[in-house]
């Protein structure tokens, strides 16, 4: 390899890394829409890890099932909001969703983020039982007062809900497009509905949305004003049908703001950290440093992504404490290597020297790498607020290093093998 390829090749992969590194903080669009995009950095915000928190309790019914409420609100939170790994509790049947409060968020013309927050909460906590009726829409008559007798399905007939846009004049709307379930279609039949014509919906007994019949589906359109009001109107039907809806009252008691400044303190610390690891590395080994600066970038920014997709449901302080040794254990074993490296330089052809080296940490690196797994394992099994999180930034960080370590590492020094002598001490520049 050559230093011209040599240069290029670090060029075009530092180029990619920085773009999917700065891709994944630009800040969404708008709070909520069909197949919206939503950045690393806006995923996490709406996780609960970062930022300040709304505390809304709500009061359950005697016979509530609270597992199957709070599995439905962290659905349809992820599912229409897409706020993930949202935490919610229950105790003495009180219910309290720590939802994260929407400060980044696109709040719509005339909103205030406050508005968005209680738009969230409110279309989460509703009932959400939905039902197709037998009244044919007729703009020129009035809405059929909401009755059992005309309900035709409810969302158990119906099935794969999927949501999508479409143009209404001027305006974009959304879309709830179901099939119906065996038993569906069987009641579908019995009401004689006909193909193509216009239907009235009732969500929670009142009659919102209409919805078309057509080759065995229904296709729901969202009620609404705005492009946003259907798109969430859209998500929610969807997820009502394929997902259930809150078999309970949940009355509201309180909303109280809880502030939450450690995490961004620890983000910024972490960086500084990271920062500090590139120029020590960039520093002390020269050409060979940007071998290690590229491999932790590249694994700083997959974890970033790692955070967001994946998530880690409880990252607290034990989860910071893991997640600084994570990445002491990764660092430690790229500059054991790379010191090896440089002491067999002084005598050896860098090629010799790099091979010499990594050859001699092979061994102590797959035993440390698999001890830290197997620990991360272990603690990530065991269900409490200390062990948990602590285990899961192990298995995520012993994973990430030995990619740093036993992949990305080898790959870049042989991008800056080029820069040294062939011969003699490698430090030395061509």
């Amino acid at each position: 390899m050559t230093k011209k390829t040599s240069i290029v090749l670090l060029s075009v992969i530092t180029v990619l890394v920085l773009f999917f590194g700065i891709f994944a903080f630009i800040l969404d669009g708008q709070p909520i829409g069909i197949n919206d995009y939503h950045s690393a950095y806006g995923l996490i915000q709406k996780s609960g890890m970062f930022g300040d928190t709304i505390a809304a309790s709500y009061k359950l019914d005697e016979e509530a099932n609270a597992q199957e409420i709070i599995k439905i609100l962290k659905t349809r939170l992820q599912n229409i909001f897409a706020y993930y790994s949202v935490d919610i509790t229950e105790k003495d049947n009180i219910v309290t969703i720590n939802l994260p409060k929407s400060s980044y968020s696109k709040a719509g013309e005339g909103e205030s983020t406050s508005t968005v927050d209680t738009r969230v909460l409110s279309t989460i906590t509703q009932n959400g039982k939905f039902e197709i009726l037998s009244s044919q829409y007729n703009s020129s008559s009035n809405e059929p007062t909401y009755s059992k007798d005309l309900v035709v399905v409810d969302q158990s007939g119906l099935r794969g809900a999927r949501t999508r846009s479409y143009a209404n004049g001027n305006s974009k709307a959304n879309i709830c497009q179901a099939k119906t379930t065996s038993e569906g279609a069987e009641l579908v039949k019995k009401a004689k509905l006909t193909e193509g014509a216009m239907y009235y919906c009732a969500l929670n007994e009142k009659i919102s949305n209409i919805a078309v019949y057509q080759n065995g589906q229904f296709q729901i359109y969202g009620s609404g004003t705005t492009e946003q009001a259907t798109a969430i109107n859209a998500k929610l039907t969807a997820s009502i049908i394929n997902d259930g809806f809150l078999d309970a009252t949940m009355t509201s008691i309180e909303s109280p703001d809880v502030i939450n400044s450690t995490s961004w303190v620890f983000a910024a610390v972490m960086g500084v950290i990271v920062l500090g690891t590139f120029v020590f590395m960039a520093i002390r080994y020269k050409v060979l440093g940007i071998a290690g600066i590229l491999s932790q970038l590249i694994v700083s920014v997959a974890f970033v992504y790692a955070l967001a997709y994946i998530y880690i449901s409880m990252f607290n302080l034990f989860a910071a404490i893991a997640l600084v040794l994570a990445y002491a254990f990764m660092t430690f074993f790229t500059v054991f290597t790379f010191e090896r490296i440089r002491t067999k330089s002084e005598e050896k052809t860098f090629a010799t020297a790099a091979y010499q080296g990594f050859r001699s940490t092979n061994i102590i690196s797959l035993i440390a790498h698999a001890s830290l797994l197997v620990l991360g394992i272990i603690l990530w099994v065991i269900p409490t607020a200390v062990t948990a999180p602590m285990g899961t930034i192990f298995v995520y960080g012993a994973v990430l290093s030995f990619v740093a370590t036993f992949g990305l590492n080898r790959l870049f020094v042989k991008f800056v093998e080029p820069f040294y002598e062939t011969s003699g001490k490698t430090f030395a520049k061509k």
